[in-house]
This record gives C-alpha cells, structure tokens and sequence, in this order.
C-alpha cells in the first residue's frame, strides 16, 4: 500500500498524470486494434483512472492488478461493447504490458511512489511504442464475430483460469519479493508473456477456425439455393417450346383473353425466377444474413409465402454486431411469415435503406396481417401473444427487445395500417 500523502507533491502529481496517461493509451491501443466506432471514450477514461490510483494507493501490487482486470472486463463489456473473445483479447494484450512493466519492481526490490511512477512510466513508453507501431502499420484483429457459442465459453473458460492462476502466482511471488532472487522472477515474468502470447494466438485460430465454418455453411446454403435457381431454369427452358406452341394455339384460334391470360402467366413466372436470383453476395454483402435470408426464403416458399429483399446499403457497414442483428431479423422474418399464413396477399417486404437526412440506416419489414386488434403497445412484453398457446409463443419480441437493449444505438418501431411493419434505427 502507497501513502500519497507523506510524498512531495511533484511526485503525487506525477503519479496522477502517469496514470491517466496510461489509461488513455492503452484505450487508445484497444480502439485502435478492435476497430471500435462511436464510444463514450471521456466516460470509460474517467472510471479507469479514478480506479487505477485507487488500486495503486490501497492495495499491493498483484491485487491492484487482478482488481484492475475484473473492472476493465466489465467496462470493455458495458462501455466498449467488445464481444467475450475480443474482450478476452484485450485483456491479454494489456497484461503483457502490465506484467513487463512490473518487472523493475523486482530488480528493485522494493515499493514505493518513486518506484511506483517509473514502473507506470515504463508501461506508457510501451503503450507509445505499440501505438505507434499499429498506426504506421495500420494493425488491427480482423475478427469476425464469433456465433459458435461452444467456442465463446471455450476462450472464456480458458482466459480466465489463465489470467486467475498467473496473478494468484504474481502475487505469491510478489510477497516473497525479498527471499526469490531477481533473475528467477524475471525468467518467470518471461515465462508468462511468452504463455499469453500463445494463449492469444489459440484464441485467434479458435475464431479463425470458426469463421471458416461459418463461410463454408453459408457457401453450402448459397450454393444449394444457385442449384435451386439453376433447376427453375433448366426447367423453364424444357417446358419452353410447350408454352411456344400453346401460345401459338391461341394466336391461331384468336384468342386475345387466352394469350391474355398465358403471357400473365409467363410474366410471373419469369419474375419469381428473377427474383430468386438476386439473393445472392453481390446484392446481400454480409454471409451471414444472406444465408439467413437465404433459409427464411425457402421457408417461406414451403408455406406458398413470398419474400421481396430491396437492399440499398453496405450490410457490413451497420454499427450493430451481426451476430444480434441476425437473432433479431430471424425473430421478426418469423414472425412475419407467421403472421402472412392465411392472408389473401401473402408478400413480405424486406427493405434495407438509407436514411441521409437523419443519419441512420433502416431495415423495414412489412407483412399482412389478419389479426387486425392485436395491441402493438403489448407486443414485447414478456408472454404476450395474440395465440392460444402461450407456452410456446410470446418470447420472440420480447428477446428482441432483450438483445436491443444490449445496443444502444439501435432502436425498433411498430406501426400497423393495411400492412404490419417493424422498423429497425440504427444509428
């Protein structure tokens, strides 16, 4: 434990400084490498520093440093809105530092302010360096979000054993201090960078391997739906000099309301065909919400439903994880396809906009509807549902309103006229 106080006012003054200086590089670093957009960076400094003199000044080197942790794992979640590996990621990256810069402690061999700030000074010459490292080389962890939930426990579990049993040993090490000499503690100090060094590139190949198998089922899903494509047309093909000689039937017998009637019909067809086709990467540039509208579509045709997709934006460019936004655009395509089962006019419209003048992006999702008195004020609370059952049904908006709260940046409207329609804000 530090005394502050009894310390000259230079080097308490040195010490605050030191540590917000430390706090907002390695934030700095976390941004940088994560490619964070749009947080509230004055609010996250604050907390952190204010915490790090507090830890620094009552409580012995290795404690401060586990409590540290546990709080930047909560901020990073809540402030940051890092996904489990990410914020696992970052944790490692800043207990690299920390425990390199520790290591003057050691050679040393003691704990006071002065002692306390070159060891902070330390850990902000090496922030500077890996920030500007990362700047000039433009680093950052291109890591696709993780849907396996199997692997997300994994990183968690191991992370955490890790990072508990290295700071429980730090601090038992710490506390001997004086009896272990100083070249073991630094060749154990080396020992532990190097095994989080590995543990970080595990987690990486853990996320690499899933995103592999996250495109390889949208490549299986995309390329069953382009077979399908290719079987519409191959057939349309086969029955196409049927439909010539019919269509030459009719002109012979002059029948204008026939033809009429048979060019509608070929009309129709053509567009469902053309229609079908246009769900593809070009169009629906995030894998993962095409193969999810890709699934919703089929399902849909099985219940004589159709899908209109309109896109006008870069999917990859919303500010919302993919992983929420497909939980949430799967509940509400669901329930939207529920709902168009017995309507006379069964097409849902699915529209992804622009919206320049308020500077946000949309997702509307219009369908019929038969049940015209449903309360739309009641409609995510928690068991409602306008069926029978209520076991099964009444949790789908609910959840989303769950998952929406997680993103603050996203907000969802309803409103029903001749169609129902869900509007997803995201800003």
């Amino acid at each position: 434990m530090l005394n502050v106080i009894k310390y000259n006012p230079l080097n308490a003054t040195i010490f605050i400084l030191l540590n917000l200086l430390n706090v907002l590089i390695g934030n700095k670093i976390i941004i940088k490498i994560f490619n964070i957009q749009k947080i509230k960076e004055s609010k996250l400094l604050i907390i952190q520093t204010v915490l790090s003199m507090f830890t620094n000044v009552f409580l012995p080197i290795g404690v401060n440093s586990i409590i540290n942790i546990l709080v930047q794992m909560i901020l990073y979640k809540k402030i940051l809105k890092l996904e489990t590996e990410k914020m696992c990621l970052a944790i490692i990256i800043n207990s690299i530092i920390s425990i390199v810069s520790e290591t003057l402690i050691v050679i040393k061999k003691s704990m006071n302010l002065e002692v306390v700030n070159i060891v902070s000074l330390m850990e902000v010459i090496i922030k500077l360096i890996i920030i500007t490292v990362i700047k000039n080389k433009n680093t950052q962890f291109k890591i696709e979000e993780c849907s396996n939930e199997k692997a997300k426990y994994k990183i968690s579990i191991i992370s955490a054993i890790s990072l508990i049993v290295i700071f429980i040993l730090k601090l038992k090490l710490i506390t001997d201090i004086n009896i272990i000499p100083a070249y073991l503690y630094i060749l154990f100090d080396g020992i532990i960078v190097a095994y989080l060094v590995v543990l970080m590139k595990n987690i990486l190949a853990i996320l690499k391997e899933n995103s592999i198998n996250v495109r390889v089922q949208n490549l299986e899903g995309s390329n069953k739906r382009l077979q399908e494509n290719y079987d519409n047309v191959r057939a349309f093909k086969h029955d196409f000099n049927n439909i010539i000689q019919g269509i030459g039937g009719l002109i012979i017998a002059k029948d204008m309301h026939g033809l009429e009637d048979m060019y509608k019909s070929i009309s129709k067809e053509c567009q469902e065909i053309n229609e079908k086709q246009a769900i593809n990467g070009d169009i629906i540039n995030n894998p993962a919400i095409l193969n999810l509208i890709n699934n919703k579509i089929k399902l849909a045709e099985e219940k004589d439903i159709k899908i209109k997709v309109e896109v006008y934006i870069d999917l990859n460019s919303l500010k919302v994880s993919t992983y929420d936004l497909c939980r949430v655009l799967g509940i509400l395509i669901d329930n939207a396809i529920e709902a168009s089962i017995g309507c006379e006019e069964k097409v849902i419209t699915i529209r992804f906009l622009r919206d320049k003048f308020n500077n946000r992006n949309l997702i509307v999702i219009e369908n019929p509807c038969k049940n015209y008195l449903i309360d739309i004020k009641k409609i995510y609370e928690k068991g409602f549902s306008s069926k029978k059952d209520k076991i099964s049904h009444g949790l789908g908006l609910w959840k989303v309103k769950q998952i929406l709260k997680k993103n603050k940046n996203v907000q969802i409207y309803t409103s029903r006229d001749k169609m129902f329609k869900q509007q997803l804000e995201i800003y």
